[in-house]
């Protein structure tokens, strides 16, 4: 039978924290205590190692290979291994938090310029838009004008 969850609560799996004062952290799960808890660490981003409800995480698609209630020295080693926190920068769920912590910290006139640019490339966008759909019809009534001339074309109600 084919599963249709894709990730999993795994020693190894790095999450994003969602809630409470690590939030928008990222950390590894280092052991699975019950149903609803579990072991993270993620010494890079300043998460200690401590216990944390399953409902409090996002599961990530990434993993690394540590041991089960690995130490300190041997989870900065896996992390380095994999490469992690560029990974981690790549994710899409961290870029849309970094965009919407980074739009939260705009000033007033920052605000302003931002509205003026997002003005200024819509305009632009509708005015191609706008030639391209006039083109077209354009064609299409040349193309009905053509066979109104040869005859082709049946009379509708």
């Amino acid at each position: 039978m084919i599963s249709k969850f894709s990730l999993f609560v795994e020693i190894g799996r790095v999450v994003l924290i969602n809630y409470g004062p690590l939030l928008n952290k990222t950390a590894i799960i280092i052991d699975v205590l019950d149903q609803n808890r579990v072991l993270v660490h993620g010494p890079t981003t300043g998460v200690e190692r401590q216990i944390v409800n399953i409902k409090w995480i996002t599961l990530t698609k990434l993993t690394i290979k540590v041991q089960r209630g690995a130490r300190l020295a041997s989870l900065m080693t896996a992390i380095k291994a994999a490469d992690l926190d560029n990974k981690v920068a790549q994710l899409n769920l961290v870029k849309k938090i970094t965009a919407a912590s980074d739009k939260a910290a705009l000033t007033d006139f920052a605000r302003f310029k931002l509205r003026l640019a997002k003005s200024k490339v819509n305009k632009k966008v509708n005015n191609e838009v706008r030639k391209l759909v006039n083109e077209a019809n354009r064609n299409s009534h040349k193309k009905m004008v053509a066979q109104k001339a040869k005859g082709h074309v049946k009379k509708t109600k």
